[in-house]
């Protein structure tokens, strides 16, 4: 009887010893030092804890990896690069919607060069409205103008009134042609933008 519990407890200490060591073996931590060198045990020094690590496993198998931390250098990188790429996307999407509505405004480039002509000749009516506009001022200017001079050689100081009168309608005359400068500036933009229209739209429907 005795001999059979001396037994048993020498197996119960025997697999309690190989479940010790198989559960030392599962805990075996690997890391590189500061002078490249692997190193390996149950636990992480804290020094190289931030450096990453393997837990190797039975039969030295790596089971895990904690990767190191990063720097802060690094994550700065890494958001810099993820927002470009989230720009790219964004700019991508933007483009393909913008040739989506192309193609669903137009059916031709005649379409697209008709649309321009449209808008350059809407534009022209209104230059050519200003002009006449301008042409009336400068008619009135010209009356005033000859009525101050006409005071002046007549020994007469010109009335204020008269004198404001000039300055409105010289500055009418002046904020007219800027209208219209920046009319003909628009009629540019609107040429350059339909020939890239024009273009892109010959470019999607395969045409040379």
């Amino acid at each position: 009887m005795n001999h059979h519990i001396f037994k048993l407890a020498t197996l119960c200490i025997a697999i309690s010893g190989l479940l010790m060591s198989v559960s030392v073996q599962a805990r075996m931590k690997c890391w590189t030092n500061n002078e490249g060198v692997r190193e390996c045990g149950d636990k992480v020094p804290p020094e190289f804890a931030q450096k990453g690590h393997q837990e190797i496993g039975k039969g030295g198998l790596v089971r895990e990896e904690t990767k190191r931390v990063k720097t802060p250098e690094e994550l700065a990188e890494e958001e810099r690069l993820a927002k470009l790429e989230a720009e790219r996307k964004k700019a991508e999407e933007e483009k393909k919607q913008q040739d989506k509505i192309l193609l669903q405004t137009f059916g031709s480039v005649g379409d697209i060069e008709r649309a321009r002509d449209d808008r350059i000749n809407a534009i022209e009516a209104t230059i050519k409205l200003t002009m006449a506009r301008n042409e009336k001022i400068q008619a009135d200017l010209d009356k005033r103008i000859a009525k101050a001079a006409a005071d002046e050689r007549a020994g007469k100081t010109p009335s204020e009134a008269l004198l404001k009168d000039i300055d409105s309608l010289r500055r009418q005359i002046s904020n007219n042609n800027e209208f219209i400068e920046d009319k003909r500036v628009e009629q540019e933009e609107i040429k350059k933008s339909h020939a890239v229209d024009i273009a892109r739209y010959k470019k999607l429907k395969g045409i040379e």
